[in-house]
């Protein structure tokens, strides 16, 4: 037990010494009000009893295991005190509505191996460095010895999320993933909100990341965020620049602030013809997390289009009206343009900001024109239509005429 006491002193003390946040990854205090609000304010038609105590006992284990996480984290500023010396110098925010196509331009831009480093989903989804190399010593053993332990950890992973959600979102070990999952699972904000936690008001709570947090809290998210992202870079980034991909439009307001060399892609899409499957995906999603409920499709449909209203606001706020506004360090992509042409979409955010292309990279672009055209042709899953939820594209596109007239997405 001295032992013990000993080693928690030693913690304890290298984590007050630290300038960051002492309670880092450990959520703002706005999330968990956001959060207990829901699970403990709402009537039974909106969380039937099982699914709310599953819910509770799920962020009370959070709660309970808080000293782990801050434990975890402090051991890295300690046994890898280095990794905080990582700046981000020039890195890309590629930020975009859900099913607007960031996804596919996220992984065309990141062909540019020698320029960009994107995090995976273990490193967001645990930003520790003791676990990160602990999982690098189990890569090793798979390729010393012929084991496949990373790939069952990635089938476990596969196999919770189920069918319909890795359909609709594929994820794997390997690939890169969007920030939206580090900000959700750890500091319980963003709009991605809407896929782990079936509540309306929480949700539109949570996404708005300025509005509903202070200055304080926004400060504690993005040194949180900074944090995570400089481990990825310290392990494996060897000089390379960050290339993120997300939904947090919010977010991009706080990084701007925060980082003076960022550069920022907008990929817009008419909300008409993204408003199902996204509606779908935070259906399924939403419904494994909490244990096999979700919203109805009343609220669920109010709910979205509530967040549609917020983000393309946040949108048309921060990337401006037209060119003009958006400077040297921004450049908007509608969905049409990109499908049209992946290749030219490409060359053209390289010429907005002034980067050259290397011989390796167009080649790689050229070879991906396939896999282009092939777009969500092989997706399997179905949508429902807008009138299977009660409402119309005339409804949608009347709610937001501004948005889709200044962005000329008709």
């Amino acid at each position: 037990m001295g032992l013990v006491k000993y080693i928690a002193i030693f913690v304890l003390g290298a984590r007050l010494s630290s300038t960051d946040h002492p309670l880092l990854p450990i959520p703002p205090l706005s999330s968990w009000k956001y959060r207990f609000q829901a699970l403990l304010s709402q009537g039974p038609s909106k969380f039937p009893l099982k699914n709310r105590m599953f819910l509770i006992f799920r962020a009370l284990m959070f709660l309970i295991m808080s000293p782990i996480w801050v434990a975890l984290w402090t051991l890295d500023d300690i046994f890898f005190p280095r990794y905080r010396d990582i700046e981000l110098k020039n890195p890309v925010f590629l930020v975009g509505g859900f099913r607007t196509g960031s996804t596919s331009l996220h992984r065309a831009l990141s062909l540019d191996s020698d320029r960009y480093c994107s995090p995976r989903f273990v490193e967001l989804a645990f930003p520790f460095l003791t676990i990160h190399f602990l999982l690098d010593g189990l890569e090793w053993i798979d390729k010393k010895f012929g084991t496949a332990i990373i790939d069952g950890i990635e089938k476990k992973f596969q196999k919770v999320l189920g069918e319909e959600c890795m359909a609709r979102h594929p994820m794997a070990y390997y690939e890169a993933e969007e920030d939206d999952v580090l900000l959700a699972a750890w500091h319980l904000t963003g709009w991605y909100i809407c896929t782990m936690f079936p509540d309306s008001e929480a949700w539109i709570s949570s996404g708005q990341q300025t509005a509903s947090y202070s200055k304080g809290e926004q400060d504690k998210s993005y040194m949180f965020y900074l944090r995570s992202i400089q481990k990825v870079l310290y392990r494996r980034g060897d000089g390379r620049e960050l290339l993120s991909k997300s939904h947090l439009i919010e977010f991009m307001f706080i990084l701007e602030r925060n980082i003076p060399n960022a550069k920022f892609v907008g990929t817009v899409r008419n909300p008409k013809d993204t408003f199902v499957s996204w509606y779908a995906l935070a259906q399924a999603a939403s419904k494994v997390m909490a244990a096999g409920w979700n919203l109805s499709v009343l609220s669920a449909v109010d709910s979205h289009l509530k967040f549609w209203d917020l983000f393309t606001a946040a949108e048309l706020k921060f990337f401006g009206k037209d060119e003009k506004d958006r400077g040297d360090n921004k450049v908007l992509v509608p969905f049409k343009t990109y499908i049209a042409s992946q290749e030219d979409t490409v060359r053209s955010i390289y010429e907005k900001f002034k980067l050259p292309m290397s011989e390796h990279f167009e080649k790689a672009l050229v070879a991906d024109n396939d896999n282009h055209k092939a777009y969500k042709a092989k997706r399997g899953y179905d949508n429902p239509s807008l009138e299977d939820l009660g409402i119309s594209g005339k409804v949608v596109e009347e709610r937001l005429s501004d948005y889709i007239d200044t962005y000329k997405l008709k």
